[in-house]
């Protein structure tokens, strides 16, 4: 099978909203990796391997979001997988680890990377923008998460310029 016809099958399972069906898309001892994530913000795991760890992690997000759907933003075939331009469209009304739906209006792109062997999804590198996310589905989270990271950098700015000044 095409790896893109395969892709597209894997966004049908997503929005099927059956995790099982999501994790068969998958080798046996195949790899899902969230590579970027917020553990304070959604706790758990970020590396799911095998069919019931990659089942577990994609039904705590579908418990979450459970009328979320995938919409493709665009994809490309490569030699030995896949490159998707996602994009997650639903309301927030579960948890996701210790982050509780309020209702909030999910509206999260990202990108994931596929490697793909004998019609079947090797490993998956899953990346997002986790202040866009917050700043999208929480508003007032990705307000705080702007002012902290603002005070992060202004503080290595500081740290860097005290390190070159001349003593004295």
């Amino acid at each position: 099978m095409p790896h893109d016809d395969l892709i597209r099958s894997y966004l049908e399972a997503w929005n099927s909203h059956d995790p099982e069906r999501v994790a068969g898309y998958f080798a046996k001892d195949g790899v899902r990796h969230w590579e970027v994530v917020l553990p304070p913000m959604i706790g758990g795991p970020t590396r799911f391997r095998g069919h019931s760890e990659i089942a577990a992690g994609v039904k705590a997000f579908m418990d979450a979001v459970p009328d979320m759907r995938v919409e493709i933003d665009d994809l490309i075939e490569t030699d030995s997988g896949a490159v998707l331009e996602w994009r997650v469209l639903a309301t927030h009304t579960g948890a996701w680890g210790d982050w509780r739906g309020q209702g909030e209006n999910v509206d999260l792109p990202g990108v994931s990377i596929y490697r793909i062997a004998d019609d079947a999804i090797v490993e998956e590198r899953m990346h997002f923008d986790p202040d866009m996310m917050a700043r999208n589905w929480a508003p007032g989270l990705g307000a705080l998460m702007s002012v902290g990271l603002k005070m992060w950098k202004r503080g290595r700015a500081t740290k860097r310029e005290r390190a070159a000044a001349p003593p004295g």
